[in-house]
Formats: C-alpha cells, sequence, structure tokens
C-alpha cells in the first residue's frame, strides 16, 4: 500500500526548523557584518540593503509558515470531510489503484485468455473424406476475426495501462518529495539574494504539486468512479439490459461460435477501455494544466512580495 506520510503535521515542523533556522541564521550574521561595514564606512546604501533584506527574511519565514500552515489545513480539511480519514494522496493513491488493478489489468487479462482461446479455437480442422481425396476447413473460420478484434484492444489498452501505472509512481514521487524537501529547499533559497527568484519558484512547485496536483485527483474521483458502475461491466449478469444501455441490440449479447464465443466476452472490456481513456488522456493532462498554471500564478505573486 501507498505511501510516505505528508509533512504536514506540526511534527514536521520540528524536522524543518533546524535547516531553516541555520539559513536564517546565517543570512542575518551576514546583514550584521554588512550593517557594520555600513557604520564604519559611513554607507547610507549599506544600511539600506541591510534594511531591505531584513524585510525579505521575514516575508520568506512568512511565506514558508503560511503554505505550511495551509498544505497542513487543506489536508485536515480532506481527510475530515471527503477522504474519510485519507488524506488527498492516499484518495488519489487508492482511486488510480482501483482504476489500474479492477479495471485496466482485468480487461487486459481476459482480453489476453480470449485471443488465446480464439487462437486455439480457430485452429480446429475438419476433414472430410478420405484422407487423399478429403478435404480439411476450418471449424470454426469466423474467429479469426475475433482474435484480430481482441490483439487491437490490447494493443490500445497497453499505453493506457501504462499511463495509469505511470500516474501512480508520479504520485509517490510527488508525495515523497514536494513538501518534504522542495517547499523548505524553496524557503532556504528565498533567504539569500542570489537564488530568491529559484526559491519562489520552488516554493510554488512544491504547493503546486503537493497541494493542487493531488486535490484534482479527488475531484477526477467524483467525476469518475461513479461512471465505473460494476453492472456496467457484468455482462454475464443481463446483456440484453447492459449493452441496449450501450445503443446496441440485444441480439449481439448471445451470438456465439458453437459455444466457444459469446459477444459479451468482447463487449465488457471494450466498455472498460472507453472509460480508461478519461484517466488515462484527458484528466492527467487537466491536472498538470491546472498545476502549471498555478505555479505560474503563485510565483509572480511570491515575487511582487520582493
Amino acid at each position: 500500500m501507498y505511501l510516505l506520510a505528508l509533512p504536514t503535521s506540526p511534527d514536521m515542523l520540528d524536522l524543518l526548523a533546524p535547516m531553516l533556522g541555520t539559513a536564517v541564521a546565517t543570512m542575518l550574521l551576514a546583514l550584521a557584518l554588512f550593517y557594520m561595514a555600513a557604520q564604519f564606512f559611513k554607507k547610507p546604501e549599506y544600511e539600506a540593503f541591510v534594511s531591505i533584506e531584513i524585510y525579505q527574511v521575514i516575508i520568506s519565514i512568512v511565506i514558508f509558515l503560511t503554505i505550511f500552515t495551509a498544505s497542513w489545513a487543506v489536508n485536515g480539511i480532506v481527510e475530515t470531510f471527503i477522504g474519510g480519514g485519507q488524506d488527498s494522496f492516499e484518495i488519489a493513491s487508492s482511486y488510480l489503484q482501483y482504476i489500474t488493478n479492477d479495471i485496466a489489468l482485468e480487461a487486459v487479462q481476459r482480453l489476453q485468455a480470449l485471443a488465446i482461446l480464439m487462437q486455439w479455437a480457430s485452429s480446429i480442422t475438419m476433414r472430410f473424406g478420405a484422407s487423399v481425396w478429403g478435404v480439411v476447413i476450418p471449424a470454426f473460420p469466423a474467429l479469426t476475426v475475433v482474435e484480430r478484434s481482441v490483439e487491437f484492444l490490447l494493443i490500445l489498452l497497453s499505453p493506457f495501462t501504462a499511463s495509469l501505472i505511470v500516474q501512480q509512481i508520479g504520485l509517490q514521487v510527488i508525495a515523497g518529495t514536494m513538501l518534504p524537501f522542495v517547499l523548505p529547499m524553496g524557503a532556504v533559497l528565498r533567504i539569500f539574494p542570489p537564488t530568491r527568484d529559484a526559491g519562489a519558484f520552488l516554493m510554488a512547485t512544491a504547493l503546486g504539486f503537493g497541494l493542487v496536483f493531488p486535490f484534482t485527483y479527488v475531484m477526477h474521483k467524483a467525476i469518475v468512479q461513479d461512471m465505473l458502475i460494476p453492472d456496467a461491466f457484468n455482462l454475464e449478469k443481463d446483456p440484453d439490459t447492459v449493452i441496449a444501455a450501450q445503443g446496441a441490440t440485444g441480439v449481439v449479447g448471445y451470438v456465439n461460435e458453437g459455444g466457444l464465443f459469446k459477444a459479451k466476452m468482447l463487449f465488457s472490456p471494450l466498455l472498460k477501455v472507453s472509460f480508461l481513456l478519461l484517466q488515462a488522456v484527458f484528466l492527467p493532462a487537466l491536472s498538470i494544466t491546472l498545476t502549471i498554471a498555478f505555479i505560474k500564478g503563485f510565483n509572480k505573486f511570491i515575487g511582487k512580495l520582493g
């Protein structure tokens, strides 16, 4: 099961405080030396620089604490009102595991089993007449067409299933890096003048991928999971009702070749492919678009504070 613990609890602040405190102390020491030089050389511009940088140090600490507190509060709200004790990353992970294991991989397994069955059945032949003058014909010639359709669906399902697995891995990487490492690193870099822009970008990136990105998957679950009604894929239960609901005729559910193949064996995984398209292609692109837009906007906001 999933996951690394998210650094959105007060206990995690105890681990991040020494690193941030060391950076603040280093910057304050450097500013103290600048101030001493300003007094010794009578340079008012040095004093102005020290005043500006002290303000920037305070702003950096406030931004870090605000982002940290907001992440903790939002995850708490998600756990209480939406996730039933699960944060955004855990909800997203369980949702993707359901889509991958119960929908995509099951469809691949059924289609692979059907392909093997069709290959075996299409190889069965019947002989008529004597061995020399007789005629050999396939017992189920139409199953070759079914086999080709199944192989096409398997080729179609492979990139969709791979996309779902990559999304799961990506969520784990984001959960283990953004808020625990990228956020404090951004706060530290923003304290120092040469790396201030990079620090602001890292803080915006950490908040975008650590908070906005997983929350989009919570929305995906609310959108998609209600569509994935188990009975909609259970063509064994009531093929007439289900296939008719998809705009086909009920007779299609009972087409068979000597009892070896029924059309519902092919239509059930095909229905799953249509739902996988949504989560494998469109919704991840929407999540990335929203996250990048948030990062750009929040980065500009942090930049204006300086």
